[in-house]
């Protein structure tokens, strides 16, 4: 047979796909000779195009060295066909699975290599195969994880801290965890798969394991089973063995019942807290709304709650025709009595005054403490009623009356500022009520004022002058004047006392008198003390330069800068030689001495510094606050030594307390001279030191000498 019979008889051997290959001369692979119609159509070609082509073309090149490997095999067999399934690509690149089978034969003289392949398409069936195969894996895995979910649904069920248990639809006992055990027996063995659930009920009633139970169990059997029947539980929460569980029962499409007792014991203990908590919470709520409205020290109402009050006062003077009084009272002395007695007494103070006002105030009216120590009642009255001055008077009396704390007596004052309607607006009442309290207060103490409305004008002007003041400490402009002490013997110049002015942009100079009273309102008295005495000490300085020719510098000082913690640092930049008197001009507060005061007194010795007291004689001063104080000098009022040159009585006076200063070995100085004939009086009764016009006016220290004799000289302006 040649190739051109083998080519004939081609169709006769098979209906698909073939391909005639011969090896290549030199026996290194073979190249195609000859193809069917039916390759052409399956591989997308033309027998033109394909003759002399590598014959393994025709195969995906992922899958050519498994088929030359095959080839291989064949030969080393000596076997001349084989078939194998493999990826067949087409000329167009797509591919497709064949069935391929393969046949070597020798033809011809000289034997030639001739290699015959048929191919058939199967890849339909292929990836049936494929399909099958992949289904077959698919179901494998979901077995797989079937198991592994029911181990894990199991180990979970069996972990499960909550009782589970699943009942069929006849009602037996088809799995339980653990923890279901432990609620129905001791005993983990005595349930049985298969048990009825009625039996279960039984042996968890038997062993007392139903708390609810307990005493009444066949009533709690009858109705846990009607309940049981009726495909629902007997209660939502049961409690077994001191535990609450909350019961979930559900039913599966095959009638299984599942039951799920989940543990909410920690739940309910957390309520029962929470609702204990919130109670308490409604308490504190309570209490706190009351303290809200209320002052902690005293008791009493404070703003918020006077605001409150005031807003049903309206309502009752407009269903009752009667009109409300504001009494806005506020403490005299009571920032002593905390600067030198203690907080604990001021508080003590605070209580009393609070007790006052709650007996002194009928039922109806409101009392409120609105700053520290500060109060107001509301009452109502007639128009043109009395009852709100006459109650002021009430208060200002019981205030002013010793209060005992301790072994001690605290004495301090009230006054008393009043508003009312109709001729002040409700919503106004209380600013105007502080507007007349600061009148009373400038009128003295122990006072009570009505407002009118000519009391905004001075409020107005007092607002501006106390601005100016904090201006004019910020500016520098608070300046000492110098004012000569003379010895009256030989007229010579033996200290200057400092007087504290205003050197006001506008107004010129302005004497400490007209502004004195505005700046221990705001506070500020003590700066311009600060001040004053810090210019006075640099000016001596530069004017006297030597520190032996430094002069004796006498300062009015008020008790908040005597104890104010900057006046000891002021003093400690001071220079050895340097000379100063402290002249007390608050002896109204010498009956009020305390240990503080006293002590600050000796410190003020250990530097050196001499106390006088200013003003004696004006009837402020006390024998006892005098040996207490121990000063090196008292300064006899102006007002008794102006008539001593004219008055006998006057001059009998002035004697007096020479001689009671001698008798304490306390010096003297006479304030007020205007005459010669004032200096010698003042000689013939023992006096050797006096100031006033009749020898200098307060004045710059320029011109003014140390050593100056003044006696008989013209006034130094």
């Amino acid at each position: 047979m040649n190739l051109d019979e083998l080519i004939n008889d081609i169709p006769l051997m098979a209906v698909e796909a073939v391909c005639v290959a011969r090896r290549n001369p030199k026996g290194e692979g073979f190249h195609v000779v000859w193809v069917n119609d039916s390759f052409c159509e399956m591989f997308v070609t033309s027998s033109d195009a394909i003759q002399n082509t590598d014959p393994f073309a025709m195969l995906h090149w992922d899958y050519v060295a498994d088929f030359k490997s095959a080839l291989e095999e064949m030969d080393a067999a000596g076997e001349t066909n084989f078939s194998q399934d493999t990826l067949c690509l087409r000329s167009d690149g797509s591919s497709f699975w064949g069935g391929v089978s393969f046949v070597r034969m020798v033809h011809g003289e000289p034997p030639e290599d001739y290699t015959l392949t048929l191919v058939r398409n199967i890849d339909t069936l292929k990836n049936r195969e494929q399909s099958a195969e992949l289904a077959l894996i698919e179901n494998e895995h979901l077995l797989t994880k079937l198991e592994a979910v029911q181990t894990r649904l199991m180990s979970a069920i069996t972990m499960s801290p909550d009782p589970f248990c699943i009942y069929d639809a006849r009602d037996r006992l088809v799995i339980w965890n653990p923890a279901f055990a432990k609620t129905v027996a001791p005993n983990p063995d005595d349930l049985q798969k298969g048990m009825l659930q009625h039996e279960i009920l039984d042996l968890g009633l038997a062993n007392g394991f139903i708390d609810d139970a307990i005493g009444r169990e066949e009533e709690f059997r009858t109705k846990y089973l009607a309940a049981w029947h009726k495909g629902g539980v007997l209660s939502p929460v049961v409690r077994i063995r001191g535990r609450d569980y909350k019961v979930i029962r559900s039913e599966s499409p095959n009638g299984d019942r599942v039951f799920r007792r989940v543990d909410i014991s920690e739940h309910l203990r957390q309520q029962r807290e929470l609702q204990n908590y919130a109670e308490r919470l409604e308490v504190a709520n309570r209490e706190i709304s009351e303290q809200a409205l209320h002052d902690e020290l005293t008791g009493l109402g404070n703003r918020r709650y006077l605001n409150t009050r005031l807003e049903d006062l309206k309502d009752v003077r407009r269903n009752t025709g009667l009109e409300i009084a504001a009494l806005h009272t506020d403490l005299d002395r009571f920032k002593q009595i905390n600067d030198t007695m203690g907080h604990a007494v001021g508080d003590h103070v605070l209580k009393h005054v609070a007790d006052i006002l709650r007996t002194q105030v009928r039922e109806e009216d409101v009392v409120a403490r609105i700053g520290g120590d500060e109060f107001v009642v509301l009452t109502m009255c007639a128009p043109e009623s009395e009852n709100p001055d006459k109650l002021a008077g009430r208060l200002i009396d019981e205030i002013c009356r010793p209060i005992p704390y301790d072994d001690r007596l605290c004495r301090i004052g009230a006054s008393v500022g009043i508003a009312r309607t109709p001729v002040i607006a409700v919503d106004e009442l209380i600013a105007c009520s502080d507007i007349a309290l600061y009148k009373a207060k400038t009128g003295g103490r122990a006072m009570k004022a009505t407002f009118d409305h000519r009391d905004l004008d001075a409020l107005r002007s007092n607002k501006r002058l106390s601005d100016d003041i904090f201006r004019g400490l910020d500016a520098f402009e608070f300046i000492p004047l110098y004012q000569p002490q003379v010895n009256l013997d030989t007229g010579d110049v033996v200290a200057f006392e400092v007087i504290a002015c205003w050197q006001h942009p506008e107004r010129g100079l302005l004497p400490m008198s007209e502004f004195a009273s505005t700046a221990m309102e705001v506070q500020a008295d003590r700066k311009i003390e600060g001040m004053v005495f810090q210019k006075a000490i640099e000016e001596c300085r530069r004017h006297f330069g030597e520190v032996a020719d430094m002069p004796v510098l006498g300062f009015n000082v008020g008790l908040s800068r005597l104890m104010d913690a900057a006046l000891l640092a002021d003093l400690d930049d001071l220079r050895k030689g340097e000379l100063v008197v402290f002249e007390l001009n608050e002896t109204v507060f010498l009956e009020d001495l305390n240990a503080s005061i006293l002590q600050r007194f000796e410190t003020l010795r250990d530097l050196g510094i001499s106390l006088e007291v200013d003003d004696f004689g004006s009837g402020r001063a006390s024998i006892v606050g005098l040996r207490q104080i121990a000063p090196q000098r008292l300064k006899i009022d102006r007002h008794l030594i102006e008539p001593i040159a004219t008055s006998e009585g006057a001059r009998r006076l002035v004697r007096s307390i020479i001689d009671f200063a001698g008798a304490l070995n306390i010096g003297i100085t006479a304030d007020g001279i205007t005459s010669d004939a004032q200096v010698q009086e003042l000689l013939s009764l023992g006096c050797r030191r006096g100031q006033g016009p009749f020898f200098a006016r307060p004045g710059p220290l320029k011109g003014l000498s140390k050593k100056s004799n003044l006696l008989g000289s013209p006034k130094v302006a």
